[in-house]
């Protein structure tokens, strides 16, 4: 005992800002990016009712293990920073840091079901893409679980080829199944274009925001990867151990409040079916943009008007980009954004966008 607490000294004393440091901060950055998780969690909740069932209980899950993450996060902290303060042996320990292999999946893995399972409505139900992001989740899950009972009652300066295999295959299949997520969602939505300005729009900005929510967390795990194959169990390591399922918590949480401004957004733009005589009803956009006047402050007011009319029209013309021997007509709704989400779903806008459809 006595060696490892002197090793640990030399270790920590040589230079204290690596190494308690990235500690110290770990547990900051964890509860900024828990508030941040909160507050979009609030803001979903408020619409979760139009999700479907498996979506809510993945986003509970992965909230719940947020949570549980941070409170073992300063439970570490108080541990090595005060009830065992003096001590040097505490931070070669894996005794706490190694159960961070349990609570990452709750939150992650939870989080890559969601995308996983939004990658295969995208890309037509391809069982393909989702049998082989299923083994990459469970190849993590077991170098994660594995890492966690192999290594809590060693030091970091005590890795046996089995521990070092299973921490290799945690981030890695990690990796692994976030390229094949995003890739599939990038090829899926940009094959969804339709030929139409509004909803190639539409696909630019889903892509976007998939890139936008997707790419951090596959860069914060490439990191976990390569900073272990450099140096082991540095608090580097456990800097990024301690926030990587937050990233994924706050851009799922992101993708799923922009659906929502998306929804809202298109609401303005699109042209639906309306009428419940079995004919086709006809809507039509004015196309002025009246009232452009500034008042106090330079505020520039815009309004657009929507002039319905269930009168005959002639059936519209199919051409190369768009087939219209699909056409489903929707009856009203209050809701005007879930007819055109429905004429999206039967290809009246050629093309399925189901990332944006609601789940029944």
């Amino acid at each position: 005992m006595s060696s490892i607490e002197e090793t640990a000294r030399e270790q920590v004393t040589g230079n204290l800002g690596s190494h308690l440091s990235p500690l110290l901060l770990g547990m900051g950055v964890d509860a900024l990016l828990l508030g941040i998780s909160i507050n979009s969690f609030c803001r979903w909740w408020t619409h979760s009712k139009k999700e479907a069932t498996h979506v809510r209980f993945l986003i509970y899950l992965a909230s719940i293990g947020g949570i549980i993450g941070t409170i073992f996060t300063w439970a570490t902290t108080l541990h090595m920073f005060s009830y065992s303060y003096g001590s040097y042996s505490q931070f070669l320990k894996c005794d706490w840091i190694a159960w961070y292999g349990i609570i990452d999946p709750l939150t992650k893995i939870s989080i890559q079901a969601f995308y996983a399972e939004r990658a295969w409505r995208i890309n037509k139900r391809n069982y393909l893409i989702l049998i082989s992001i299923g083994i990459c989740l469970c190849l993590s899950v077991t170098g994660s679980v594995g890492y966690a009972f192999t290594v809590h009652t060693r030091t970091m300066n005590d890795f046996e080829t089995k521990a070092n295999l299973f921490f290799y295959l945690w981030p890695g299949a990690c990796i692994s199944a976030d390229l094949i997520i995003t890739s599939s969602i990038m090829y899926g939505l940009y094959h969804s274009r339709s030929g139409l300005e509004h909803t190639d729009r539409l696909v630019k900005k889903l892509m976007r925001v998939s890139l936008e929510a997707q790419i951090p967390p596959t860069i914060v795990a490439l990191l976990f990867f390569l900073q272990f194959a450099a140096n082991s169990m540095s608090s580097i390591v456990q800097f990024i151990a301690i926030i990587h399922p937050k990233v994924y918590l706050v851009g799922c949480l992101a993708i799923l409040n922009s659906r929502q401004d998306i929804r809202r957004d298109r609401q303005r733009s699109y042209v639906y079916a309306s009428g419940g005589t079995g004919s086709f009803g006809s809507s039509s956009l004015s196309s002025r943009t009246a009232e452009k006047m500034q008042s106090n402050g330079g505020i520039k007011v815009e309004t657009e008007t929507y002039i319905c009319s269930d009168g005959p029209v002639t059936p519209p013309v199919d051409t190369a980009n768009r087939s219209f021997s699909d056409i489903k007509v929707i009856p009203p709704s209050e809701d005007g954004d879930s007819e055109a989400i429905g004429l999206a779903e039967c290809g009246a806008l050629s093309t399925p966008l189901e990332f944006e459809v609601k789940l029944k």
